[in-house]
């Protein structure tokens, strides 16, 4: 499920009846950064910096260009609320009259980090989901409190989504000085992870030990930035959540090279009656976001990607970084997603697998995910001198078990945010909790998610395809549906 990321959220300092004057109140913290100095807001031990520009807006000409340094400001800027999310269209069962407020100006970061704390500590970036089509640095899930309190540096970053975020056209190529178009969403990740290279010393964190981790969309941008010659050196580490650029028909739009996607971004245009950039660079955001689209970042662009990313990584041309990745066992519960064509199959094989389930479809796209995890843990345990592990996410949510371990129901275990949620929790779902952090928090900090009382996590081999499995009963297991990862092994092969 692309989860709803429109929750409205305000930052209030509330003033009871008989509570100490303004002086008495514990300074609100100030740090400087390239651009000025912040002022966020401090409680519970963790100091909080919302809404920092990390690129200036992408507005007027600056709408579908690479994105452009922050400019400084004067004085202090106040960091005590969250910037606005990214233009996005409504999704189905979304309610409007919740919706954060939504700006063009919403390249954005948001940092927890600990008080008394100098550092350097490690960092870890998290990059929200949403189908590249909506989402969020500011959901209530992806709150960074409980890694603060541990000695983590936590930042959610924005990026351009939609057409504003991946449109190819012919005359943005032309006016490029790299010669390529689309992709925007991409650079702008890249950008944060150049801002926090740069920045994140003034907030205690450890510019050489920053760990980028995200999930469905987020994590297909983390296998893209992993493959990316231009996000080389940004980051140390990478943790990808159930979805990943792998499979070789171009993600879900299956527009494998510029080309193809500049044709679909003037046909969308034409759709607009805006034929010309001039002409979609005259229209209000809104309309663009009228028009039913799904965009997708292009692979082969000539710039982000000079290859599909299963290549990259094949040949070991991919950044070459610890890697801790993994899927859910029920991801066809709610992304229902046909990424295996029977007729482009084998049918004999493909009855064979699921000819007997009730449900093909959600069996079918829950290996699919799995594949593609897969994939990325066994060609970086193959072509890269880093190791990776490998996960199977195994709880149901309790008070939906009829969907199993759905698409993102791991982030409120990972965040240690299952408040979020109302649901009938239990210690078993509290238990698994602590364990992932944990997990991702070790993983964060040396490069191995092991500690001392978890349960050993074997690294992921083709000699040894051991993953953990994710469950209040954790433990390392081989890894499931055999018999269906070779025959996708088979079939995305034939496809590629």
């Amino acid at each position: 499920m692309l989860r709803s990321t429109c929750s409205a959220i305000a930052l209030m300092l509330l003033t009871l009846p008989g509570a100490a004057p303004a002086a008495a109140q514990p300074p609100v913290p100030h740090v400087s950064v390239a651009q000025g100095k912040l002022a966020g807001s401090s409680a519970d031990g963790v100091r909080r910096f919302f809404g920092i520009p990390f690129a200036a807006p992408p507005v007027g000409d600056l709408r579908w260009k690479a994105p452009k340094p922050a400019a400084p400001w004067a004085g202090v800027r106040d960091a005590s609320s969250f910037g606005a999310t990214c233009m996005q269209s409504r999704f189905p069962g979304e309610d409007a009259g919740a919706r954060p407020p939504m700006s063009e100006d919403c390249l954005t970061l948001n940092v927890w980090t600990p008080e008394g704390v100098d550092g350097p500590m490690p960092v870890m970036v998290w990059i929200h989901g949403g189908g590249f089509m909506a989402g969020s640095n500011r959901d209530p899930a992806f709150d960074g409190t409980a890694f603060a309190k541990k000695g983590i540096v936590l930042v959610t970053i924005n990026y351009r989504l939609g057409a504003l975020g991946f449109i190819a056209h012919p005359e943005l190529s032309a006016e490029a000085p790299y010669r390529s178009s689309g992709n925007y969403g991409m650079l702008d990740q890249i950008a944060a992870l150049k801002w926090i290279r740069e920045n994140i010393g003034a907030f205690g964190g450890d510019p050489g030990n920053v760990t980028i981790f995200g999930e469905s969309a987020g994590s297909t941008a983390i296998s893209i930035l992993q493959a990316s010659p231009l996000a080389k050196g940004l980051f140390d580490k990478v943790i990808g959540e159930s979805t990943s650029q792998f499979d070789p028909d171009g993600g879900l739009i299956g527009r494998k090279n510029l080309r193809q996607a500049e044709e679909y971004g003037k046909a969308f245009g034409e759709k607009l009656n805006a034929p010309s950039l001039a002409a979609l660079r005259a229209l209000k955001p809104e309309q663009i976001l009228a028009q039913p689209t799904f965009f997708w970042p292009t692979e082969r662009d000539g710039y982000l990607l000079p290859d599909i990313v299963y290549n990259r990584f094949a040949r070991g041309a991919q950044n070459d970084v610890p890697t801790l990745v993994g899927s859910n066992s029920d991801e066809g519960a709610t992304i229902r997603m046909d990424w295996i064509k029977r007729a482009q199959a084998d049918p004999a094989s493909y009855d064979r697998i699921y000819g007997g389930e009730p449900d093909q479809l959600r069996r079918s796209a829950t290996d699919a995910v799995q594949w593609q995890m897969r994939s990325w843990a066994r060609l970086q345990a193959r072509t890269g001198k880093n190791k990776a592990w490998l996960f199977w996410f195994d709880q149901p949510w309790p008070g939906r078990q009829q969907l199993g371990a759905f698409h993102g129901a791991e982030i409120v275990y990972v965040f240690k945010t299952l408040e979020t949620e109302d649901q009938p929790w239990t210690d078993g779902d509290r238990k698994l909790s602590a364990l992932m952090f944990d997990y991702w928090v070790n993983f964060a900090r040396t490069g191995d998610p092991n500690g001392a009382g978890l349960p050993h996590w074997p690294s992921y081999s083709e000699a040894n395809p051991m993953l953990m499995r994710l469950a209040p009963d954790a433990g390392a297991i081989p890894e499931p549906r055999a018999e269906a990862q070779a025959f996708l092994d088979a079939y995305f092969d034939a496809r590629r």
